[in-house]
């Protein structure tokens, strides 16, 4: 009965341990940007906490990574954006707010809905980031780094089918994604919604084209393809895909 309690005891305090980390690490990454003015401490500060990737064997390694991908793209992508919103201490802090949201609640889930909600919010995130600083990159750099993001995302989603091709599709998608970045690269368009950080085009287009893509494939593995609300879903969002590309500025690249 001791050892029962002593277990239960140090589960709990694990647990403790486990959120208070997680509660601890936004705050820590918004004041190494702000104290340094850089990047770099906290990007390391966020491959650190990855430490586990490299804990097992070498063999493990590639694994591990891909497994972690969607999770450390989001991290990436919060220090870009606290980096991006310098300006803005409010905004920072609802980054901060929101990635220890993404820490203590959305990442430990494994529910379909969770898993589809944590590659759209990587592969958004990603997105952005990557196009808000693209002026600054070569271009084949921007459209490699669409294919990883397009790749680590979809094989997040496909895992969680009974999928027996998972590495085709998600090279596929990385292609799709990398052809889609590689072409509104020539049109960097984006949207001023009164944030630091401007929203590229991209993330919105690959947002609806996603949400196409995941609702017919689930249908596809569900045997529901024909449904009305399938079909209803999919014009819906073409619909809102043509509204983006017929009200957007082609005249003017930014």
């Amino acid at each position: 009965m001791e050892l029962l309690r002593s277990r239960i005891r140090r589960s709990k305090l694990g647990e403790l341990a486990y959120v208070a980390i997680n509660a601890l690490l936004p705050i820590v990454l918004l004041l190494l940007v702000h104290n340094f003015d850089s990047i770099y401490p906290a990007l390391a500060l966020v491959l650190l906490s990855k430490w586990r990737i490299l804990a097992l064997r070498p063999r493990f390694w590639w694994i591990n990574i891909k497994a972690n991908a969607v999770d450390l793209m989001v991290g990436i992508s919060v220090v870009g954006l606290l980096y991006l919103s310098m300006a803005s201490l409010p905004v920072q802090i609802v980054i901060m707010i929101g990635y220890g949201a993404w820490l203590l609640w959305l990442k430990p889930r494994s529910s379909l809905h969770a898993i589809l909600l944590q590659a759209g919010t990587a592969q958004f995130l990603s997105i952005t980031v990557l196009f808000s600083i693209s002026t600054i990159l070569f271009e084949p750099l921007v459209v490699l780094g669409c294919w990883v993001i397009g790749y680590a995302t979809a094989r997040h989603v496909v895992t969680s089918f009974e999928e027996d091709s998972v590495d085709f599709i998600s090279c596929l998608w990385g292609l799709i994604v990398a052809q889609l970045g590689w072409l509104l690269y020539q049109w960097t368009i984006v949207y001023d919604v009164g944030l630091p950080v401007k929203i590229p085009q991209i993330s919105l287009i690959l947002l609806v084209i996603s949400f196409v893509v995941v609702r017919v494939y689930r249908a596809i593995k569900q045997r529901r393809l024909a449904d009305v609300s399938v079909r209803m879903n999919v014009i819906f969002a073409m619909v809102l895909l043509a509204i983006i590309l017929i009200f957007a500025r082609w005249d003017i690249t930014i």
